[in-house]
């Protein structure tokens, strides 16, 4: 056990860790209502904004299975994230409107949007989804913590580290505490990763190396080797495509962003922060896909060891995704820009877990606990709440951990739960004066159903191999399916009164 102490990654991420945990304390002792829990006393300027929706997006999502696509796909990895620029610049036309609504949660919209059924609804679906997501940020945090030891710290033991951390840090001031460190983990991803690019492209021998391995392993393409992350696949671009489409609509509904809006101290900050993000993604996450293929061009010329074998077969199996860390304790790799990679790993981990765990958490105490059990609950006592749920949504994320192969089938798995029967109805609110509650609740039920049926069910069915490659992917079936439940559900039912919609559109 002392010889961890020894080790100077650990140190990093220990350091790193402390700090969060006293931001926490600190920030605890000023929060006093339930409005300074969840949306931090809608005092946020623009530029706090910025940094704490970047470091939300980018999670073990990016740290590992972006960075195993670049290391397997080449930039052409790419089509994931593209999916999420598109829904972020979709997001600014409508910022300054979802903050002059001034909620607090997605649930509250979709009850004055919709009414109470489909309010809870969404939040069922909510708590389904993210718990899924803080799961495979521990998984990701053990990985991280397993692979810089060399197994002296187990992956489940990784994961217990992890979630503790994670669990404190979010119980002790909610959006206070996150938004501010927030900053910070932006500033350290920005800097951990651009570092590393910059040096593995001097140490595998300049960008014309890195072009002439790609080339040649089929990497340097538009869709570069996507028909291999499915078993059978006949068609690059339609897997592809069915991974951008979930990135996409979780975006243009993820109740991070939507929270993070309504915490702006005005529309304007919104909107801004808005702007600067857009900017910030595109930027980090097309250094994360490069910084996966260069690793592998840095595999290929033995600098570290080779990570995927390269196959349809291998790609629930391969450890492309540990390219990052991988690279971070290479010999390759000078110690401190290694140990300021591996604190960003955990920057990254962190401040999305914390992140995805605070919303469901307001979520249950906002549209279950205070609608529905007491309505008059004092601001001590919604904060107490607050912190109790984090604790338990922590316990069951946990045990959600080992439910999915990869990080990548498990980020793909919930952010189509999510946009598939959140989506559509959240941006109908703001963008369709028609929309109904039949429609909302029968597009939230579809999406759904379709989406965990396709995913646990069919492909276990004798039949599933025939039907055509569209169908065979579930995003396809799941989106079409949800739109038309809410378009056709509304049209078959009486419009919606003016007072129902007219809020949603001002600003």
């Amino acid at each position: 056990m002392l010889a961890l102490f020894e080790n100077p990654y650990i140190l990093a991420i220990l350091g790193y860790l402390l700090a969060l945990v006293g931001v926490g304390y600190y920030k605890s002792r000023v929060v006093k209502t339930g409005e300074d829990f969840m949306v931090a006393g809608r005092t946020l300027p623009w530029w706090v904004l910025v940094g704490t929706l970047l470091a939300t997006w980018m999670g073990s999502g990016s740290l590992f299975a972006n960075a195993g696509l670049g290391y397997r796909n080449g930039m052409a990895g790419l089509w994931t994230s593209a999916g999420a620029w598109a829904g972020i610049a979709l997001i600014y036309f409508i910022a300054r409107r979802i903050r002059h609504f001034g909620k607090v949660t997605v649930p509250d919209i979709f009850e004055a949007r919709y009414g109470r059924v489909s309010s809870v609804l969404a939040t069922i679906a909510t708590v389904i989804a993210y718990l899924t997501i803080v799961s495979y940020q521990f998984r990701g945090g053990g990985n991280v913590l397993h692979y810089i030891t060399d197994g002296a710290i187990s992956v489940q033991g990784g994961i217990v580290i992890t979630a503790v951390f994670a669990i404190a840090y979010t119980a002790l001031a909610g959006m206070l505490s996150v938004v501010y460190t927030d900053v910070v983990n932006g500033a350290l991803m920005v800097l951990g990763v651009l570092a590393t690019v910059l040096f593995m492209v001097h140490a595998v021998g300049g960008m014309d190396e890195i072009v002439l391995y790609a080339e040649a392993a089929g990497k340097w393409e538009w869709f570069g080797n996507w028909a291999n992350e499915r078993s059978g696949a006949t068609s690059g671009p339609v897997v592809a495509i069915s991974f951008l489409i979930p990135t996409m609509l979780l975006l243009m509904g993820d109740a991070n962003m939507y929270q993070r809006i309504f915490s702006a101290k005005d529309g304007n900050a919104a909107q801004k922060a808005v702007f600067f993000w857009v900017i910030g993604v595109v930027a980090l996450e097309s250094a994360v896909y490069f910084l996966g293929l260069t690793g592998a061009a840095a595999a290929n010329q033995g600098l570290i060891p080779e990570l995927f074998a390269g196959g349809a077969a291998d790609v629930a199996t391969n450890r492309s995704e540990y390219i990052i860390p991988a690279l971070a304790i290479s010999d390759a790799m000078p110690l401190v820009l290694g140990m300021t990679l591996v604190a960003t790993m955990m920057a990254i981990i962190v401040s999305t877990a914390d992140s995805f765990l605070l919303v469901p958490a307001t979520n249950l105490t906002r549209d279950v606990a205070q609608r529905f059990i007491a309505p008059n609950m004092g601001s001590r006592a919604i904060v107490l709440m607050s912190r109790g749920w984090v604790l338990l949504l922590g316990i069951v994320a946990y045990l959600l951990v080992d439910q999915f192969p990869t990080i990548l089938t498990a980020a793909y798995t919930a952010y189509l739960v999510y946009g598939t029967s959140i989506t559509p109805a959240l941006l109908a609110a703001f963008l369709w004066k028609r929309a109904t509650a039949a429609g909302a609740v029968a597009s939230i039920l579809t999406g759904t159903v379709v989406t965990l049926s396709w995913t646990f069910w069919m492909p276990e069915q004798a039949w599933f191999g025939d039907l055509h490659p569209f169908l065979q992917e579930v995003t396809y079936p799941a989106v079409v399916l949800s739109v038309l439940a809410l378009v056709g559900a509304s049209l078959a039912t009486p419009p919606p009164d003016r007072a129902r919609w007219e809020p949603f559109f001002g600003g």
